[in-house]
């Protein structure tokens, strides 16, 4: 007779779909945010947005939590990779999701890294009309 596999246990930590490798992350490229970590949960809120980067540009908001980088679940990456999921070659692609305070939609957007300008100004409250208005959409 097989036996039932056992549910996972609530103090192991779920794994990621696709590891982080850190060659893949090494590139100059950036989106333009910094990040607070949610000692509860593990999940990154965006703390600083750089004006001009491409968060800022495609309408992402201080306070906003990363549900997801790529296909992983942030709560399943530690602070450091995260961060460097976040990192790339200059023109390539990264999917995230980010949930917006209370709100049940979730708002996900295809972002490319670009190299930040040695001028570029961290802004934690951008003003409304420089960036596009994304509440509630999904694409």
């Amino acid at each position: 007779m097989a036996q039932a596999t056992p549910p996972p246990d609530a103090s192991t930590k779920a794994q990621p779909v696709e590891p982080v490798v850190a060659s893949e992350h090494s590139g100059p490229g950036r989106i333009g945010v910094a990040l607070n970590f949610d000692k509860t949960t593990h999940q990154p809120t965006i703390a600083i947005l750089t004006r001009g980067g491409p968060a800022a540009d495609f309408g992402f908001r201080v306070g906003d939590v990363i549900i997801k980088i790529d296909k992983n679940y942030t709560n399943t990456l530690s602070e450091d990779d995260a961060r460097l999921a976040l990192h790339g070659e200059p023109g390539s692609a990264v999917e995230l999701t980010v949930q917006r305070g209370d709100n049940p939609k979730l708002i996900i957007r295809s972002l490319v890294r670009r190299i930040p300008s040695p001028n570029a100004e961290d802004m934690v409250n951008p003003p409304m009309d420089e960036v596009a208005n994304v509440s509630g959409a999904h694409t």
